[in-house]
């Protein structure tokens, strides 16, 4: 009887032991996120005249996969100027990628281009882009634009 009963542990510790482990791990790999327009350096801002498109262009990519991306309204700097920002922050929301456009991807490009208030007041604008994985691990950038 103790040779069954030190089988029958012998066993049970092997399937417990088989059973941990294994998967890849936990994901702690936020993603990358590089534009090349609008400018991600505050010493150096895109700048534009007013009535001019801003070009929002770039990549994005995890180490496994994409969950959603999302873009702040864009705030000013400095004095206030309502009819510019709601204006543009209108059109980023009918143009920009919406979550479903990166969903289960590792990688995926954006590039939309945005026209800009005819007239509107020179300012400087700060605007966010957040992307987050799969796993919730979130990066953000910061862009700045400068309009003349």
């Amino acid at each position: 009887m103790k040779i069954l009963n030190y089988t029958l542990i012998l066993i049970f510790a092997l399937g417990l032991l088989s059973c941990g482990g294994g998967g890849d791990g936990a994901d702690e790999t936020a993603p990358e996120v590089k534009f090349t327009s609008p400018s991600t350096n505050a010493a150096s801002p895109t700048t534009i005249t007013a009535g001019q498109a801003v070009t929002f262009s770039g990549t994005l990519s995890d180490n496994k996969k994409l969950k959603s991306i999302s873009f702040t309204n864009l705030g000013e700097k400095a004095k206030t100027v309502n009819d510019f920002i709601l204006d543009f922050n209108e059109k980023l929301n009918s143009k920009k990628p919406s979550s479903g456009s990166v969903l289960d991807k590792s990688e995926s490009a954006v590039s939309f281009a945005i026209e800009t208030l005819a007239g509107a007041p020179a300012n400087e604008y700060t605007m966010t882009c957040t992307v987050i994985d799969n796993s919730d691990n979130p990066t953000t950038k910061t862009f700045y634009i400068k309009v003349e």
